[in-house]
């Protein structure tokens, strides 16, 4: 039923604006022939967040890459010819992508594909990157080494599963304390990775945060908490026969059923993230009936077997808590979190997507979504604010059943490297991740209380210690904690009222409660630091649980933050602080920084490093980081070091670093009449050569390619804006524009 009302007040509310901007609005327009499906790389120039905005809109799926000042996307020779005509930068890329090759073989057998069973490297060329079959065999590991957390559910099977061609099994991995919680249901974390196969990172994400839970449930409180209080279901790889296609090589995102897209064997199959049984077919766009697309949302709602395996599983983890109406909003009190991780873009949204008005849970998801973004650094907005689509996970998981449901986007590219990925994109995804199973109880509603950021016992850190050391907690409480907003409108936030500290002992009943104070002695911003001495002398010997929670002035208590304290008689203290530093080996574009000179008495170390420029800002973790920065210029190095004690050194330096430079443009010109002759020899770059010219002869024209030397008639006297843009071999470009005056004097 509410798919029908929803596509009834859709069909009332679609306006023509909306449709204009969908890429995959083809139903006028014939369908494009094999030659002119031929995709090439090109390189799309936005000279604002605007403009970058409705270019992501259009042409996500298309996307290879996002620059701070353009994008790397695969189109065929019409959309590029469109793009040129309407005057948009655009130009061939000139190193030949070689993943658009990879993408375009077409020497693989059409069915029955398989993964070799004894691959044990991950996909080629990324180590980091699980196969599928490494995946499930892993998933199997974890079930039979932790069999008391750890449950494998196949769900259903993949489309070439289902016509006896092969094919793979979806295999949910569920993690709780089973012997804990034999009788008990508790709130659910659903997440799934991969629903477009060429989506490395979500993939490897999924898998590698099952196996964090698993390996640090004894030493890390938190995750304590959770395997006990929440149960974690994982759809590791929802696309499997795509999945394989993708890793050997090909852009492929669509599941691989054969019965669509006959023109073009290499482009068919369904997107399986159009294709759930809400909003299907949305008249707003982001979809298309035309099979050979990249978007194409199938014959029908949920009409492949992965979409129907998934929607099962989410029916039974999951209650409906939402009304048939789209105004009807899921009660405050609804529990469970939704999430499916997609790559790239460095995003977090929330439905709709199928709706250009907000969901009637806007301002509770709004919350939750710039509260994750703070943890990752992601831009945080509502789906429909770029991405307009029916069909999609997150818009079935909330709109059929009230879920909040929630899409990540993960990192800059399908194939993100092992260094980005092991040292930057999971690292500080993983605790959005922690975040979003701590709320899963309650999150229209625990997300608008405060959030512990950057807890440590100084003094005790991870380590056993003898009674009467002086353990100090040191916090920052805030409820004004945001990623960055699309709309630049933030959630509202409170003052801090009360910060919470509960100590249990383990294997005993009792607990203790005592009401932290501000650092500053009052309570009176949304901002405050906990600085508080805890005196451990009558401590007794064993594992003390500290548990603590803020409440805001509104009254909202956040969630849990956990820590383990040991009391051990025979320990050592520490007393030493880290002293962090670190060895640079900087090449043209990158560096390796090394932090394992830092000097400390322990050789348990965490390292954050966060390098700041005029176009890069990056955080990554672990002893060694490579870090990608490309452009030469001046950055600032801040090195964090903490240690097993909680005890924590940082080091700040400036840096000038060498890096690709982009090409100077300068010309010149004299006109006799209405003919002109441009001279751009004295453009240059300065660390390499000009490949490209392109020349545009006034406002309203393209650009278009040229040599140094441009001859133009033009058609009457006035003034005319001229452009000239340089492109470099590292594909770096620069544009400049003079206003001529044209007369009919010679």
């Amino acid at each position: 039923m509410k798919e029908n009302i929803l596509g009834m007040a859709l069909l009332s509310a679609i306006s023509l604006s909306a449709v204009a901007h969908s890429s995959h609005e083809l139903t006028s327009t014939p369908p494009l022939t094999a030659s002119e499906h031929a995709l090439s790389t090109y390189q799309l120039a936005f000279s604002s967040d605007t403009q970058k905005v409705q270019y992501l809109t259009r042409f996500h799926d298309a996307i290879l890459d996002v620059k701070d000042n353009y994008l790397v996307l695969m189109l065929n020779q019409a959309q590029f010819a469109e793009l040129q005509g309407n005057g948009a930068l655009i130009f061939s890329r000139s190193d030949a992508n070689e993943q658009v090759k990879r993408a375009q073989l077409t020497d693989l057998p059409a069915t029955g594909r398989s993964q070799s069973a004894d691959l044990e490297s991950g996909i080629p060329n990324f180590p980091c990157y699980p196969t599928l079959a490494e995946t499930q065999q892993m998933a199997q590991t974890l079930a039979q080494t932790y069999p008391d957390f750890v449950e494998l559910k196949h769900i259903g099977p993949s489309w070439e599963k289902s016509q006896g061609l092969g094919g793979h099994d979806l295999i949910v991995l569920v993690l709780k304390n089973k012997k804990k919680n034999k009788w008990r249901k508790r709130p659910a974390l659903y997440m799934q990775g991969a629903l477009h196969a060429r989506e490395y990172t979500p993939g490897a994400t999924t898998l590698k945060f099952a196996k964090y839970l698993l390996e640090n449930r004894e030493t890390n409180a938190d995750i304590n908490w959770i395997m006990d209080q929440r149960e974690i279901h994982i759809l590791l790889i929802a696309n499997p026969d795509g999945r394989v296609l993708a890793e050997q090589g090909q852009l492929w995102r669509k599941n691989t059923n054969t019965a669509y897209c006959a023109l073009d064997d290499t482009m068919r199959g369904v997107d399986l993230n159009r294709n759930f049984d809400f909003a299907w077919a949305s008249p707003i766009g982001g979809s298309t009936g035309e099979q050979c697309a990249a978007t194409y949302h199938g014959p029908s709602a949920a009409s492949e077997p992965e979409t129907q395996a998934i929607q099962a599983y989410l029916k039974g983890l999951f209650k409906d808590r939402r009304g048939d109406l789209l105004s009807d909003p899921a009660p405050l009190n609804t529990q469970g979190v939704f999430l499916d991780l997609h790559s790239f873009s460095r995003f977090v949204m929330w439905p709709w997507s199928s709706e250009l008005t907000p969901s009637p849970n806007a301002e509770q998801l709004s919350m939750m979504g710039h509260r994750m973004a703070a943890y990752n650094g992601y831009l945080a907005f509502q789906t429909k604010e770029i991405f307009k689509t029916g069909g999609s996970a997150d818009g079935y998981a909330y709109g059929e059943l009230g879920v909040a449901s929630f899409t990540f986007e993960l990192g800059n590219t399908f194939f993100e490297s092992c260094a980005n990925f092991e040292g930057e994109i999971f690292p500080n995804n993983l605790n959005a991740l922690i975040y979003a199973a701590k709320v899963a109880k309650r999150p229209y509603r625990m997300p608008a209380g405060p959030q512990i950021n950057d807890l440590r016992l100084q003094g005790a850190g991870n380590e056993a210690i003898p009674a009467g050391t002086p353990v100090q907690i040191i916090a920052t409480v805030a409820d004004d904690i945001f990623g960055r907003s699309l709309t630049g409108q933030l959630p509202p936030s409170d003052a801090i009222r009360k910060v919470e500290l509960t100590i249990k002992r383990k294997g005993k009943r009792a607990k203790r409660r005592i009401v932290l104070p501000a650092a500053d002695g009052v309570f009176d911003t949304v901002s405050e630091s906990i600085n508080f001495t805890l005196d451990t002398h009558r401590w007794r010997k064993g594992r003390y649980t500290l548990t603590f929670r803020a409440q805001d002035a509104a009254g909202q208590w956040g969630p849990k933050y956990a820590k383990f304290l040991t009391i051990d008689n025979e320990a050592m203290p520490g007393t030493v602080a880290p002293a962090a530093d670190f060895v640079a080996d900087c090449r043209k574009g990158v560096c390796s920084f090394d932090g394992s000179v830092t000097q400390d008495d322990r050789n348990a170390l965490t390292y954050r490093w966060v390098l700041a420029g005029e176009r890069f800002l990056g955080v990554f973790h672990g002893e060694q980081v490579e870090i990608d920065y490309r452009h030469a210029g001046n950055y600032q190095l801040t090195l964090q070091v903490d240690d097993s004690h909680g005890f924590r050194d940082i080091k700040t330096v400036q840096l000038a670093l060498d890096g690709i430079r982009p090409p100077v443009a300068q010309f010149s010109y004299q006109c006799s009449g209405l003919t002109c002759e441009f001279d751009s020899s004295t453009s240059a770059d300065p660390d390499g050569e000009i490949v490209e010219r392109l020349w545009r002869m006034g406002e309203s024209a393209p650009y278009l390619p040229g040599a140094k030397k441009a001859v133009h008639t033009f058609s009457a006297p006035g003034d005319y804006l001229i452009a000239l843009v340089v492109i470099d071999n590292d594909n770096e470009f620069n544009e400049v524009w003079q206003t001529i005056t044209v007369s009919e004097n010679k």
